[in-house]
């Protein structure tokens, strides 16, 4: 039971949620370059490329605060709901960009290409299909370490509310009970005759 306990504070697993932490905020910050590409780039701009943008963006926001908080000795996984709401837009995310750029959707999904002189050629397709993709893969990163960070911050903040419960018992367990006399004056325990 100690070992559980100690697993928790451990210098260890606030490394790895430190590391987590960053991976998420490296992939929020590619993300929101090759959104902020597209959109800068294309006047079409459709609900799944705002959508991105702005919850890569948030995340982005959110943990540049994140990175370091486990650094901290008294974090105990406070950052909990916000993993689990983060978890499920970008699940939403991922399922956005796996519907516009998976397989060959990703030559006509937002953005579409740009026709070139010739109406039968597309400027930069390739290119496009290389961005889209690879912001699919950041999708996929960053759900993956959002969701593995909720359960670590999840039993990470129910060991420390466990912890907080048995030395709350231990305390009352070890302090003497107190009783009061007629007189009104506190008395450990001692009877005085």
């Amino acid at each position: 039971m100690d070992t559980v306990r100690n697993l928790f504070d451990n210098p260890i697993v606030r490394t790895f949620l430190g590391l987590h932490n960053f991976i998420i905020l490296a992939s929020s910050t590619i993300i929101t370059g090759i959104m902020s590409y597209f959109l800068h780039r294309y006047r079409y701009r459709n609900t799944h490329l705002v959508y991105a943008e702005v919850i890569a963006v948030l995340t982005l926001a959110f943990y540049l605060f994140g990175t370091i908080s486990p650094a901290f000795k008294n974090y105990k996984g406070y950052l909990l709901p916000l993993n689990l709401l983060l978890s499920y837009l970008w699940l939403t995310g991922l399922i956005f960009s796996s519907q516009d750029y998976a397989g060959h959707r990703c030559y006509y999904n937002s953005p579409p290409p740009i026709a070139g002189p010739n109406p039968n050629s597309f400027v930069n397709r390739s290119s496009h299909c290389r961005l889209k993709h690879a912001a699919q893969a950041f999708w996929i990163i960053g759900f993956t370490y959002l969701f593995l960070n909720a359960i670590l911050e999840a039993l990470m903040w129910a060991n420390s509310r466990r912890r907080r419960s048995l030395d709350n018992e231990h305390v009352a367990k070890t302090q003497p009970m107190t009783t009061t006399t007629a007189s009104g004056t506190a008395n450990n325990g001692v009877t005085t005759v």
